[in-house]
């Protein structure tokens, strides 16, 4: 099957490698943006606030988005924003004439094929990473086999190479480690704060669960999003994070007034095979439009692993539970990290379902419970706390 894979990627790339040199050769057209996300499988993340604030509010810029996804070319053109399919006639056109390049992962996220990597702006997709990587990521690199190095090496468009565009970062010390895993210099690396935080600040988003959550703070019930992080790029087990009778935790989080919302990363959402109870229900892309950042400001507090979303979630000043569950293993395993875990997470660390129940119990009687704690951290991975991201990045980039 893997071998099966790798013949089909050299075949296609072969044909794509003239492409790719081409598009090089075509004029840019000033002015010209593409934006892109995960892959090209969703809208949403800091390309998708500022592809909006741009349409909005720079009329010179004709902004674009590429994506594979049906549900978010729907749903791009529904709020009447220019959306073309990644390797459609016109995907493929608009790219070669390009000035620049938005992405949140990686290349994949518009059309790789013809993409000038000089003109590409990493966004990121979280953030600053806890988990070491791209080149820093030496786990994950040295599990690669030899023909798909071979293939990365001769292909250029298949993964990521020496980085040559440059990356937005929201701390010093997410622009030294953007620098490092992405082999960048100092220059490359561009301090404004991620367009995404701010939803924080201006929640003017619409999405099908905020009704969910408005109704329940009317009744005074607490939310509580789970976001755990994937587990080997999607290729690893996770239902051991949920090692517990659903029905039993269920009832425990009844007996508390409090409802449980379990975001699943990205990998792990088309393996989605739980069943929802009264208190505990399982977030799809649908309920979000695939944006978590929509409604993550309305929770009441966070549970998560080794995810940097809670530094993000440090902004709304509410509680935070980490649940490193299985960290030994993922530090084998899956990922090395670029911090002290217990010097970067400031709230209690649980064991286990039950210990992290005793803590939401308390958080609900005391929300201020390790409030200096989260406010050094804040400070720490968030240079910026105001609403104005998106403009700082388009300030930074537009010349």
């Amino acid at each position: 099957m893997e071998t099966m894979r790798i013949i089909n990627t050299t075949i296609v790339s072969i044909i794509m490698f003239v492409v790719y040199w081409f598009s090089r050769l075509i004029p840019k057209k000033k002015g010209l943006w593409i934006f892109g996300a995960w892959y090209g499988e969703k809208y949403g993340d800091n390309t998708k606030y500022l592809f909006e604030h741009i349409n909005k509010n720079e009329p010179d810029i004709r902004s674009v988005w590429l994506t594979r996804n049906q549900f978010a070319f729907d749903l791009i053109n529904t709020k009447g924003y220019e959306v073309y399919l990644t390797y459609s006639l016109k995907g493929f056109l608009l790219s070669m004439r390009a000035e620049k390049f938005f992405i949140t992962v990686g290349i994949k996220d518009v059309n790789r094929y013809a993409i000038n990597r000089k003109d590409v702006i990493m966004m990121w997709h979280g953030n600053t990473p806890i988990k070491k990587i791209v080149f820093d990521d030496t786990i994950t690199r040295n599990n690669q086999s030899f023909l798909e190095k071979l293939l990365y090496l001769l292909f250029p468009f298949l993964g990521m190479t020496r980085f040559d565009g440059l990356a937005t970062s929201g701390s010093e010390e997410a622009s030294k480690i953007f620098q490092s895993a992405f082999r960048a210099h100092e220059k490359q690396i561009l301090l404004t704060g991620y367009p995404r935080n701010d939803t924080f600040f201006e929640l003017n988003q619409n999405a099908p669960l905020l009704e969910e959550l408005e109704s329940l703070r009317i009744t005074n019930t607490s939310t509580v999003i789970y976001m755990p992080t994937h587990r080997k790029e999607g290729k690893g087990e996770i239902s051991e994070l949920l090692d517990i009778d659903l029905n039993v935790l269920n009832q425990s989080l009844k007996s508390i007034n409090a409802k449980l919302f379990i975001k699943l990363h990205f990998f792990h959402l088309k393996n989605l095979n739980f069943n929802n109870v009264s208190n505990i229900y399982f977030i799809t892309d649908d309920d979000i439009d695939q944006d978590i950042y929509t409604v993550l400001a309305k929770f009441d507090m966070m549970i998560t692993d080794f995810s940097s979303v809670h530094f993000d979630f440090l902004l709304t000043k509410k509680p935070i539970i980490f649940a490193p569950f299985d960290k030994e293993k993922y530090l084998t395993d899956d990922r090395e990290f670029y911090f002290n875990y217990d010097e970067v997470t400031p709230g209690p660390q649980a064991g286990n379902w039950t210990e992290i129940l005793e803590n939401i119990e308390k958080f609900i009687q005391n929300p201020k419970l390790y409030e200096a704690e989260r406010l050094h951290v804040l400070k720490r991975f968030n240079k910026y706390t105001d609403s104005n991201n998106c403009q700082r990045v388009f300030s930074a980039i537009y010349h």
